[in-house]
């Protein structure tokens, strides 16, 4: 040894290093081949559950991987559906606006969805982009809470450009992934939690026998305030798959399945035209 140069020392230890790695190598491989099979599924959920916490979600892209975070996600969703969902006021008894709720565009032409306790106090009103607009109700579901109305301007303005929200699929929901609401006086205040639970009922078909769940209501950890009542319920891919109802003389919060929005909105589609103008 105390012949070699320094350069024959650095090749023999990294000689010596690449021989003990492949020798550990060759013995873990032949240890897991003779293992159980029990033990391995178990290394192997360990590995995949470390690799979960470590590595974020990852888009490929042509030359390149872009890593994705949920806070990324979470901030793409709020910017796309903020500027469909409108604070929605009435009237008080001294003249002032008092908050009550929030809507949701559904179209470009001005139709929201929002709960129908909103309209306890009388008219609802909006406003955008500085110019007020009245809310009229067009359908109301017989066994949903939720409304379809129509925003209205008061005065003769420069029609608003209404950006409508994308809807996503309930049936497709997941209890622990992440829900995002937006509400608040100004219809744009974030809250974000997870899918708590969902309430479903199954149906069978007397014919075919096939069982069919149901999705009646959404249930999430972030507890909201009334003036938050028929907020958009959003998930991380910036799709509405539901809406946020309140009844606070009792307490009650449900998640209404964007599924009722759909029945209202495909009502009103299959009224003749006169009817939808009126």
């Amino acid at each position: 040894m105390e012949h070699l140069t320094k350069a024959q020392i650095v090749l023999l230890t990294l000689f010596v290093s690449f021989v003990a790695s492949m020798a550990t190598g060759i013995v873990v491989v032949t240890l897991m081949q003779q293992a159980p099979g029990a033990v391995n599924q178990t290394i192997t959920n360990v590995v995949e559950r470390t690799i979960e916490k470590i590595t974020p979600t990852f888009v490929d892209k042509p030359g390149a991987t872009v890593v994705i975070k949920d806070e990324d996600l979470i901030v793409s969703a709020v910017e796309e559906n903020s500027k469909s969902t409108v604070a929605l006021k009435y009237i008080g008894a001294e003249g002032n606006r008092v908050a009550m709720g929030v809507g949701t565009v559904v179209s470009t032409d001005g139709l929201i969805i929002t709960d129908k306790k909103n309209f306890d106090n009388g008219l609802l009103s909006a406003t955008i982009n500085g110019a007020i607009y009245t809310v009229d109700i067009v359908k109301s579901g017989d066994d949903s809470p939720l409304v379809l109305g129509r925003l209205m301007p008061v005065a003769s303005t420069t029609p608003a450009v209404f950006i409508p929200v994308t809807f996503g699929n309930p049936g497709a929901l997941k209890v622990g992934q992440t829900a995002l609401t937006l509400g608040g006086r100004d219809a744009k205040t974030v809250a974000s939690g997870i899918i708590t639970s969902l309430d479903t009922h199954t149906t069978t078909d007397k014919e075919t026998k096939v069982e069919t769940t149901i999705l009646d209501g959404v249930v999430l950890s972030q507890r909201l305030g009334g003036i938050s009542n028929g907020a958009p319920i959003i998930t991380l891919d910036g799709n509405v798959i539901g809406f946020v109802s309140l009844d606070e003389s009792i307490g009650s919060q449900v998640g209404v399945p964007v599924t009722e929005a759909i029945k209202l909105i495909d009502a009103v589609k299959a009224l003749p035209a006169a009817r939808k103008a009126q």
